[in-house]
């Protein structure tokens, strides 16, 4: 009994420290980004940052802040370093050593032979402590007439200023903007996303042959139209390897499906055009298509394939069953439907010590699954969870002398995010257990978002229950 109650401390002890560790590791003074196109249609990409580093986890190269990585391109790029350098506490400043600017292939290169050509600075910044600043300022010349750009604006710790200085003459100033929270429950989108263009967008026209995979295609070949299609995207998903380096370093240029077929790796937009190439050489009608305002980043291009006179969007870099657009919108209403679930549960316990187990309640499927131990006790960015309502009923017979340790639970309570009931009752050898949870929205706001925690760490608590034999 002192070792389960032990455990119990350590967990709660645990989700606290996690809880309460708010304070940032480093801070942004500024950030600015500027954009020039030239006269000879190339243009000029500035960046510069100046940090604070305020905990000994920024100073490491763990923590990404000691170091700079810059990817770009010989061919048609090249970089400049205006300045690097790191201004102590005490106002002195340490220039950035020559020998702390590495050139080296970005490792993401690695395993593609057709990317060697691209170059990674890698800056060791030095003279590193408590509450000092680093300041880099470079430019990237690009001779080229493209550039698509899409990014956050909230970093990883907060940014007092953050500048944009368009190509058209015009600046953008977000000040005081919040650090992000490093957790899997960050909604799509947020209210600082910047996206634009220079050039025009290119546009991908899907090759209509690849005899070289022919032999492939007869290993893959399935009787149902459908499942041949879906097995050609997973062989892509799985056997080309997805090169995730930005597109504008390779000047957003699609491979010939040949030579990626022939290397096994790509970019997402070279593994698009091999899939669309592959679906054409076993006889299927694809195009890539361009499914958003912007192919780039993380939305990526799709191949639009037509079986049986129906039309299926596929990506080339997930495994996604094959839906049509109103079979998605029909998957998407089945899954905000309401859950409602009573069954008898088998008792399989698990030993803690002698006389002493653990039941473990199940996570249904679909179920609202989010961990209260990532979720801070203060929070300025949104969470995404989603609106659910779940009902569960389960009974469990005991064997002969078990007795649940605690006793009964009974939790109830309202909230304007949403409501919770766990009842939980031994009646001699039969466990009675109600669980439900309603949640009113999907999107949580700061308002809400004390209560929804509070409602998570309830609604996940209890889920292990102990008895004594």
């Amino acid at each position: 009994m002192k070792r389960i109650i032990l455990t119990t401390i350590i967990l709660v002890a645990t989700v606290a420290a996690y809880a309460q560790n708010t304070q940032p590791d480093a801070e942004y003074n500024l950030i600015r980004r500027s954009y020039k196109v030239n006269s000879d249609s190339t243009m000029d990409i500035r960046f510069r940052k100046e940090i604070v580093l305020l905990r000994n986890r920024a100073i490491t190269a763990y923590a990404d802040k000691g170091e700079t990585f810059i990817t770009y391109n010989p061919a048609f790029e090249s970089l400049t370093i205006n300045e690097c350098y790191t201004v102590r506490p005490d106002g002195s400043k340490v220039t950035t050593p020559q020998n702390a600017f590495i050139l080296q292939l970005p490792s993401e290169c690695t395993d593609c032979g057709r990317l060697n050509e691209l170059r990674e600075m890698a800056i060791v910044h030095t003279a590193l402590e408590y509450n000092c600043t680093i300041v880099l300022d470079y430019t990237l010349h690009r001779n080229s007439t493209r550039l698509t750009e899409r990014f956050n604006l909230n970093q990883d710790c907060p940014v007092k200023r953050y500048e944009i200085r368009y190509a058209d003459g015009h600046t953008q100033v977000a000040t005081n903007l919040p650090q992000t929270v490093n957790d899997p429950y960050m909604p799509a989108k947020q209210g600082y996303d910047v996206e634009f263009q220079l050039g025009a967008k290119p546009i991908y026209t899907a090759e209509q042959a690849l005899p070289e995979a022919e032999n492939l295609l007869n290993a893959l070949k399935k009787d149902n139209a459908k499942e041949y299609a879906a097995a050609i995207r997973d062989w892509v998903v799985d056997y080309i390897h997805l090169n995730p380096i930005d597109p504008a370093r390779v000047n957003y240029a699609i491979t010939p499906a040949i030579d990626v077929y022939a290397s096994n790796c790509g970019t997402a937009i070279d593994k698009t055009g091999l899939l669309a190439a592959l679906l054409n050489q076993a006889g299927f009608r694809a195009v890539i298509v361009d499914n958003s305002m912007n192919v780039f980043g993380d939305k990526p291009l799709e191949v639009e394939v037509t079986i049986e006179g129906l039309k299926y969007r596929l990506s080339a870099t997930d495994k996604k069953p094959l839906m049509t657009e109103s079979e998605k919108a029909d998957a998407a209403a089945v899954a905000s439907a309401p859950i409602y679930i009573d069954r008898a549960l088998d008792w399989e316990p698990d030993t803690i010590i002698e006389n002493y187990v653990r039941i473990n309640l199940p996570q249904e499927k679909g179920g609202l699954n989010i961990d209260p131990a990532k979720l801070n006790a203060s929070r300025s960015s949104d969470v995404q969870a989603r609106a659910a309502s779940e009902f569960y009923h389960y009974t469990l017979e005991l064997p002969k002398g078990a007795k649940l340790i605690g006793g009964d639970i009974n939790i109830e309570y309202t909230r304007n995010i949403g409501s919770i009931s766990i009842i939980i009752k031994q009646k001699g050898r039969r466990l009675l257990i109600t669980r439900s949870l309603r949640l009113r929205k999907a999107v949580i706001t700061k308002a809400d978002y004390s209560d929804f925690r509070q409602l998570m760490i309830d609604w996940n608590n209890h889920r292990q229950l102990f008895f004594s034999l």
